[in-house]
């Protein structure tokens, strides 16, 4: 077995991110639209079945519409935040430390979907009017809080027998607030319900479109919703749930355990809804309940996700191979403190990646070299016993014994590099720390495809001239030039389609994939001009 085996692999994980790609773009079934009203109206809709004092036949004539819109800033040095008081809702968050893209210096802004909700909505089961009722309260304009404050800000309402209190607690120091929904039944008769909290949101940024984006919960693992169809749900354990694209993400924690539920809509092709059901409450005359949770609001970045519930740092998941991709990502953090440049860390990292396994390729290599050495014989056998199989195999195997190889010594090591490999290609494509990170000359963004700009020369569908991919290309032309074969010429001929196809394959990757990946064209080809001279002294 020789390096077919490694172009196989390589050449299946291209083709199913191409499809995963195409699929998720053009053939994904798309669920009908929905607007904020129809939503609300459905989920109560949904739950006749709850018991006790109907609050949707309370009249909303009778919730004061008199009382005047008014919003609150708060500003962090995180972010800066915009609440109405109809609904405590957020009309606007943007994170001040990471802006849209290099040529605007305007931040990301987290309220992505504001035609079909602003975040949060809060309501009940039979009183979907709720989300967006007016609060008063002693509310300042603008609050500021430096990295050593904490304010809260406290709404309250009151609609035919049921006192709404909702309290907000910011901190200076992070992207976290606490919530805090108090519910107290000043009317005469017993209220049966649940309460729920929508948010609604749409990718916050670009980013890969090899990346997960949607709504996803967290049980004993990080579940992420693939909607494929209009309605989606969970009922169970549930330690948080939300919404997350490539970079940043939304996460609503219930401070305490129970079985909740959450459920999940696709109202367009990138607007998507979660719901947060809690469990279901009764509330006599006098009696008073109180929610708690904690929210999240900001960047995929480990370190602010532990920061006050680290188990939402598990949100940060890089696949099946997560286990190898998490040290991965904090070896690339570590070079970066003495690089100061996240392409000369990735290129450090591939060249630790090379050193460590030199021994397996060593092996690979001299082991492909030799079944090319060998080649003539097994061609000669193949048609001495073309009739008969079994003697066929029986005289390999000798032939194998008799030269001292084992013809899976050219896979094994590559097989067993697969995971490494895999793992750090998922951090170059979901690692924030990448996004918008500067390497040199034309590649000003890691994150982002690259390209080459010469005057007014614009290329069709491309803009600029990749270089970075076209030297990947050709490095990978002469890597497989140079590696011993045991393939027929008419075979060798079609590989060589193999560099071109990842040519076109890379062309709109993140650069620091290409990077990575060029570096490893290039460290492969110096190990083999290596061993084939040790070989030959030999």
């Amino acid at each position: 077995m020789d390096n077919r085996v490694l172009l196989a692999i390589v050449l299946s994980i291209g083709i199913l991110i191409l499809f995963q790609y195409l699929y998720l773009q053009y053939l994904a079934p798309k669920p009908p639209q929905g607007s904020v009203n129809q939503t609300l109206n459905q989920t109560a809709q949904g739950n006749q079945s709850l018991t006790g004092k109907p609050l949707a036949s309370i009249e909303t004539s009778k919730v004061d519409k008199e009382l005047p819109e008014k919003k609150i800033t708060i500003e962090t040095p995180f972010y800066e935040a915009k609440i109405t008081n109809y609904g405590v809702r957020f009309s606007s968050l943007k994170l001040l430390q990471y802006p849209k893209d290099l040529k605007s210096k305007e931040p990301v802004e987290l309220i992505s979907a504001p035609k079909e909700g602003l975040p949060l909505e809060i309501y009940t089961t039979q009183a979907p009017y709720l989300a967006l009722v007016p609060f008063e309260g002693d509310l300042p304009e603008k609050i500021t809080l430096s990295s050593k404050d904490n304010k809260d800000l406290i709404f309250r309402t009151k609609v035919s027998g049921l006192d709404i209190e909702k309290k907000l607690l910011f901190k200076g120091d992070s992207y976290y607030y606490d919530l805090e929904v108090k519910l107290s039944n000043s009317g005469n008769e017993t209220i049966k319900d649940r309460l729920l909290i929508r948010g609604v949101f749409a990718p916050y940024s670009k980013g890969s479109g090899y990346v997960f984006k949607g709504p996803f919960y967290y049980t004993d693992q990080l579940n992420e919703v693939n909607l494929k169809d209009s309605l989606s749900e969970y009922t169970g354990p549930l330690k948080y749930l939300g919404y997350m694209d490539v970079y940043f993400l939304t996460a609503l924690i219930p401070f305490e355990n129970g079985t909740f539920k959450g459920t999940f809509r696709k109202l367009s092709e990138e607007v998507n809804e979660f719901i947060f059901w809690s469990d279901e409450f009764s509330l006599r005359p006098g009696d008073t309940k109180t929610f708690k949770f904690k929210v999240y609001m900001g960047p995929k970045r480990a370190e602010d996700l532990k920061k006050e519930y680290p188990l939402l740092a598990r949100s940060l998941y890089f696949g099946i191979f997560d286990f190898v991709a998490k040290p991965l990502l904090y070896l690339l953090k570590f070079f970066y403190q003495f690089t100061h440049n996240y392409g000369w860390a990735i290129v450090i990292i591939t060249f630790l990646i090379r050193v460590l396994f030199y021994p397996l390729n060593h092996i690979s290599y001299k082991s492909m070299k030799k079944m090319q050495e060998l080649q003539p014989v097994f061609q000669r056998l193949r048609e001495k016993y073309k009739d008969d199989p079994q003697t066929l195999q029986r005289e390999m195997m000798n032939l194998y014994r008799t030269h001292k190889i084992n013809p899976f010594s050219g896979c094994l090591p590559i097989l067993i590099q697969i995971p490494v490999f895999i793992a750090f290609y998922k951090v170059l494509l979901m690692a924030i720390e990448l996004r918008l990170a500067p390497f040199m000359l034309w590649i000003t963004d890691l994150s982002s495809p690259e390209r080459l700009y010469l005057g007014n020369l614009v290329i069709p569908w491309l803009g600029g001239i990749p270089v970075l991919t076209i030297l990947m290309g050709v490095s990978m032309f002469f890597q497989q030039k140079l590696t011993p074969t045991s393939m027929d010429p008419t075979q060798e001929k079609i590989m060589l389609i193999l560099p071109i196809f990842f040519t076109v394959l890379f062309i709109n990757f993140p650069s620091g994939l290409v990077l990575y990946w060029f570096v490893n064209n290039l460290l492969s080809i110096g190990q083999q001009l290596i061993t084939f001279k040790v070989s030959k002294k030999r």
